[in-house]
């Protein structure tokens, strides 16, 4: 019974903390949500073709903090998914594309929707100082 009155104080914590956040980061925090928004909705199109769907992740608690780390943790397991699925010539490309990203940070039209979706979640991170 213990462990549950712990666990129960640790998520009651995390949820304060999530909205103390919520209002620090304010219209930062929207607009990062936009961003992550749009690159789940671009990964989720692309592993659609590769035969899989995703359903939007559920956060542990009401807070846009705690919706943007779920949305973080998705998109990034689902480039994983992207990437794994990718033929080899693809994979290269990919690789490349992204060495040039981490370098310049300059985002290119011709990007794979895989790396256009983490570039996005690059820029929501920076947003909100998300190390």
């Amino acid at each position: 019974m213990q462990d549950i009155c712990g666990l129960t104080q640790q998520l009651e914590a995390d949820e304060r903390r999530d909205r103390e956040q919520d209002i620090r980061l304010g219209g930062l925090l929207c607009q990062a949500i936009e961003a992550v928004d749009l690159a789940w909705n671009l990964l989720a199109t692309e592993i659609q073709r590769f035969g899989y769907s995703e359903e939007r992740p559920i956060p542990e608690n009401g807070t846009l903090y705690s919706y943007f780390y779920a949305m973080k943790w998705d998109i990034l397991e689902m480039s994983d998914s992207v990437y794994s699925s990718l033929s080899s010539e693809e994979r290269t490309k990919d690789d490349r594309d992204l060495e040039d990203f981490e370098v310049s940070y300059k985002f290119r039209e011709d990007y794979s929707p895989r790396l256009k979706a983490l570039a996005l979640l690059t820029a929501a991170r920076v947003l909100i100082s998300d190390e």
